[in-house]
């Protein structure tokens, strides 16, 4: 069950970024592992039994580790200094399919779903999508929560030209949508599981939308 993060959360957040090594680490590992990652997994089981109960999507979590992949980063900074969760149909296709998120950070958190970094067949179905039904898709953006915003780079030369709604969305190398918080207050209470569900569920239309974009046949062009 989760009981919230606390403030040694956010010092061991602060404290990582600030001593990324070893030595640090070590020292910290039993405070890592009682503030951070064991609040993190009461969290992301939670919300992911919630979640799949009241939209009955199959999906599994994922709990990121704080050990980078060295092979990765060269830079001698060993562990994440954000860590977060993920909740997708399957975690090894990350990058091509749709997922929901919660990262933490030693600033704030934010949540959403959306593509990681969505491949360009994808995306030019997803337009296609857009060209064959606008008002469908319309529908569903005017459904999202105010706290969210679009993410996602836009091409320099656009693929199309749109008006109104559909303007924002169209023109994205990858696609998602995010809600960022500044402090971690409400993740200290318990009831921040809740809260977490209840903005993954609004968000089940949009990844409804874009998951058979991975399925489908590519564009003939």
């Amino acid at each position: 069950m989760f009981t919230g993060f606390n403030e040694k959360t956010t010092e061991f957040l602060w404290g990582i970024g600030l001593n990324n090594e070893r030595g640090w680490f070590m020292e910290h590992k039993q405070e890592y592992a009682d503030h951070l990652q064991t609040p993190l997994r009461a969290l992301a089981d939670e919300v992911w039994t919630c979640f799949t109960e009241k939209t009955k999507l199959d999906l599994n979590f994922h709990v990121a580790r704080i050990h980078r992949d060295a092979r990765r980063f060269r830079d001698g900074r060993p562990y994440k200094e954000n860590l977060w969760f993920s909740m997708e149909r399957d975690h090894k296709a990350w990058t091509a399919e749709p997922g929901f998120f919660f990262e933490i950070t030693p600033e704030g958190y934010s949540y959403g779903m959306g593509y990681f970094m969505a491949p360009a067949a994808v995306m030019k179905k997803f337009r296609d999508r857009l060209d064959a039904n606008p008002a469908g898709f319309e529908r569903i953006a005017l459904g999202l929560p105010k706290d969210f915003h679009i993410y996602g780079d836009e091409y320099s030369r656009p693929k199309g030209i749109k008006e109104g709604l559909l303007a924002e969305w169209y023109n994205r190398k990858t696609i998602g949508v995010i809600a960022e918080y500044k402090g971690h207050d409400k993740l200290y209470a318990p009831k921040f599981a809740k809260t977490l569900c209840d903005a993954f569920v609004s968000l089940a239309p949009l990844y409804s939308f874009l998951l058979p974009l991975s399925g489908e046949p590519g564009p003939a062009d």
